[in-house]
């Protein structure tokens, strides 16, 4: 039997099974057919999982082929369906209420506020230099986020995959990367991939060191407004629940499994009906949590066997009365090696509403001890770690 991830069909090969004659959204608004760049057709029975159900399919007209559906549980997908817009406020105005529309200006201002920010879209054309800086630094912040959550991840154990493919997916327009930076430094970067007027969050990963700035909330922003100045439909952000998904999202989903088979092959049936109990056997043992209780045996084995990249980092900052510059020194947050001291002064810009330029940050005697001076109030800080 053949198995098929059509989720990652559609996006990372821009392809679809030979079998989907169409493909509509439920308003009926077609997004393909099949003279577009389907897979080669196969004789052999075939298992297509992850169809997301925000799609109707159409399947090619034959009196042999049967087709099963069967539902996928506990796989939720995120979306933002754009209406008939040509403007982000507006759209923001219909979708959402007045306090979450107020809270994404007030991050977007704020993290503009306190550093000097740039959004760039690469998108049909980038450069193979360009493209190994980005990707090589997306694949640090991947290892440092998940080391930091101490979570297996496909995307780093299939990176190489990713790394050759990537590239001629951008400049073909079927996929693009989005980065924020910070005085011209990548601190956000995102994969997206495109099918026909749908732009798939792939992708994404940040510095952990502006954490507080949600930039998950503020790249959904950018990408949203993106997409509808280029009259896209929807925005997916994939399954897998993350808070920021799911106050985005204006269209959550699920997905179906498709078995597909010739009603005249007896190996194709037989075939066929096991993989369909193997699918509702899933869905049995996921009714009661086993899939949970399978994960947090194999998080916790991944604790015991693998070395933590990642130190918890605490601090502690008071304002100062007096402030002497005697055995004190500049330090260049950029260079120190001090664990956690750029995410205690972001954090205090944060707090502040102050520019990083605003601030001098000075190194005392004492190991990670520091005075941060802002304007003419100072503050001593203390980091201590794990």
């Amino acid at each position: 039997m053949l198995s098929l991830d059509f989720y990652a069909l559609i996006t990372e090969h821009s392809k679809i099974p030979a079998a989907y004659r169409t493909l509509s959204f439920m308003s009926g608004e077609v997004i393909y057919n099949s003279e577009g760049e389907g897979l080669e057709e196969t004789n052999q029975a075939t298992s297509i999982k992850l169809f997301p159900l925000y799609l109707n399919p159409r399947f090619i007209s034959d009196k042999t082929l049967v087709i099963n559906k069967v539902p996928q549980k506990k796989i939720t997908g995120y979306a933002i369906d754009i209406k008939d817009t040509n403007n982000i406020e507006n759209f923001l105005a219909q979708e959402y209420s007045k306090s979450f529309r107020s809270n994404i200006r007030r991050l977007k201002k704020r993290l503009e506020t306190c550093f000097t920010i740039s959004y760039r879209m690469f998108f049909g054309s980038i450069s193979q230099n360009d493209y190994n800086d980005y990707m090589n630094e997306l694949h640090r912040m991947l290892t440092i986020r998940f080391g930091q959550r101490n979570e297996n991840n496909d995307i780093l154990n299939n990176w190489d995959f990713y790394f050759n493919t990537t590239f001629e997916l951008v400049n073909s327009k079927k996929a693009s990367i989005f980065v924020i930076y910070e005085n011209n430094i990548p601190i956000y970067i995102c994969i997206n991939h495109h099918f026909n007027n749908i732009l798939f969050v792939s992708i994404p990963s940040y510095d952990i060191d502006y954490s507080k700035f949600a930039l998950g909330n503020i790249s959904i922003y950018k990408l949203l407004e993106w997409a509808i100045d280029h009259n896209y439909s929807m925005i997916d952000m994939a399954y897998g629940t993350l808070e920021y998904k799911r106050r985005w999202s204006n269209l959550i989903y699920d997905f179906e499994h498709h078995i597909l088979f010739d009603k005249n092959q007896w190996k194709q049936r037989i075939f066929s009906a096991l993989e369909i109990k193997k699918i509702q056997l899933k869905n049995i043992l996921k009714h009661y949590n086993i899939d949970d209780i399978v994960k947090k045996i194999k998080s916790r084995r991944r604790r015991q066997n693998s070395p933590d990249i990642t130190h918890q980092v605490y601090y502690n900052i008071e304002e100062l009365h007096n402030f002497s510059t005697d055995n004190i020194s500049v330090v260049d947050i950029y260079k120190s090696h001090q664990p956690g001291l750029k995410q205690m002064v972001f954090e205090f810009l944060y707090a502040q509403k102050a520019h990083i330029k605003m601030v001098e940050i000075f190194k005392t005697t004492t190991s990670g001890k520091y005075v941060i001076k802002l304007k003419d109030r100072c503050f001593f800080a203390k980091i201590t770690s794990n």
